[in-house]
């Protein structure tokens, strides 16, 4: 870390609990061990805050580094690999007692899960314990108290923050400092730009704020034509994305999308944004194929040349791979339809709240189609983790 800086670092895993904090190793680092609990997690994230609540600096550079050492609970993952090893092995040559290996590998993983909650419960109640006195929280509020707190912009105590970051799931404790952004910080900036053009706040209580798949921005609510101008040129040219990210960051039908449903809505809205940009029209999702040198047919002449003929350019690298990703998607959910949804948002009581629109289509039955189910086979009967995966 940079000379004079605090950093904390915060390791969460993909069902979003938080599963290890950095602390000195007496040689000016901090350090953490990544937990290795159960096979199925494979997904990590890593919180870097600054320790005296300040923004961490974009010119204080710091490094993260990994190193990989004998793993001292390997009994543990072993017993896992072999069980679906003998299950694997006794479907393969048909044995008729495959079942039976299908039963232990099943009871396997109930003991890996029942494991991974009891040293989570142990990491979180060390953690709570080593915190010093004055910053463990000895209220009677829950997690969820706080964290609703949280979205409605209360301070927290320090032992209540300390409280939050040990106990909460990090999707929910990004939801509620999303809310509690969108409400106050970023409300107010948006009002001071407002006001810098003499309209006031109470000129827009009650609008409404409609951000279109494309990026098209609508604005309600307002009636002097002269305000409802300027605040629909201010949406579009300086905040339409960031309360994009908001809205996808708070609304529960696009949060609580399974994987597969999640990344199949997002790459439609990052295309259709990026196509509109480029082209300057509406671009038909349904309309575009594979070709078979795997270039993307059916794009307008200007995306198609970008697209298709640009060389080693990330974001173009980027939208080609969710192009083709949202044209597999499609050939698979048929007529269920495109995850296509708007971004809604009202001001009242002198900020913005997300108002959740939800889909155009029934995303229940799209992710039926998107996800595989197995019928008859070893797959179909094995034990699915209660953990639900965030990230």
């Amino acid at each position: 870390m940079p000379e004079g800086c605090d950093y904390d670092l915060t390791l969460y895993d993909e069902y979003g609990n938080q599963v290890g904090k950095a602390e000195w190793d007496g040689e000016g680092r901090k350090k953490l061990s990544v937990p290795n609990w159960d096979m199925d997690t494979n997904k990590y994230c890593f919180k870097v805050e600054n320790g005296n609540g300040e923004e961490v600096s974009p010119n204080d550079f710091y490094r993260i580094s990994f190193h990989v050492t004998d793993n001292k609970e390997h009994e543990k993952t072993d017993a896992v690999r072999e069980a679906y090893g003998n299950l694997y092995s006794a479907y393969s040559r048909k044995d008729e007692n495959w079942r039976d290996y299908l039963d232990r590998y099943n009871e396997v993983l109930r003991e890996t899960e029942q494991n991974y909650r009891k040293e989570l419960e142990e990491l979180h109640k060390k953690q709570f314990a080593g915190l010093p006195e004055g910053k463990k929280y000895q209220g009677g509020r829950t997690v969820d108290e706080l964290l609703q707190d949280m979205a409605e912009g209360k301070e927290l105590s320090e032992a209540e923050r300390e409280y939050v970051k040990i106990f909460a799931n990090l999707k929910d404790a990004e939801k509620a400092q999303q809310k509690a952004e969108l409400k106050n910080d970023f409300s107010d900036d948006f009002v001071k730009d407002l006001e810098g053009m003499g309209i006031s706040r109470e000129d827009i209580e009650g609008m409404q704020v409609r951000i279109g798949s494309n990026g098209t921005v609508t604005v309600d609510g307002i009636e002097e034509e002269t305000v409802w101008e300027q605040v629909q040129k201010l949406v579009e040219k300086k905040y339409s994305d960031k309360m994009y990210q908001y809205y996808i960051g708070i609304a529960d039908s696009v949060g609580n999308l399974p994987e597969n449903a999640y990344q199949y809505a997002a790459d439609v809205q990052e295309v259709k944004r990026y196509l509109k940009g480029v082209t300057g029209q509406d671009v038909s999702l349904k309309n575009l194929y594979m070709l078979p040198d795997g270039n993307i047919g059916g794009l307008p002449g200007k995306a198609d040349k970008l697209i298709n003929h640009t060389k080693d350019n990330v974001k173009v690298d980027q939208m080609r791979d969710a192009l083709r990703n949202i044209i597999g998607n499609i050939g698979v959910s048929g007529d269920v339809g495109i995850p296509d949804f708007t971004s809604e948002f009202q001001f009242g009581d002198g900020g913005f709240s997300v108002v959740d629109s939800g889909f155009a289509v029934d995303m229940g039955a799209l992710d039926a189609r998107l996800t595989p189910h197995y019928s008859g086979n070893m797959y179909s009967d094995m034990y699915k983790y209660q953990f639900r995966k965030v990230l």
